[in-house]
């Protein structure tokens, strides 16, 4: 016996498909940024420190709400 698939039903698995798929690129994109800052912060200046750890901090929180939407 066939089942039958509705329309609506699969364009909400692609949606949700395409979606898992933006979510991963963003989050490598993330990741990669969060590294890079914390390598600069390791050579930057005294003065330059609150500004990046601001940029770590708020990176890092873009990735917990990142893999919280996984």
């Amino acid at each position: 016996m066939a089942d039958i698939i509705s329309i609506r039903s699969l364009r909400q698995a692609r949606r949700r498909h395409q979606e898992q798929v933006a979510l991963s690129s963003c989050l490598t994109l993330i990741e990669q940024s969060l590294h890079n800052q914390l390598d600069e912060f390791a050579s930057a200046p005294e003065e330059e420190w609150p500004v990046r750890a601001s940029k770590i901090r708020k990176l890092g929180e873009l990735l917990e709400y990142t893999t919280g939407l996984l």
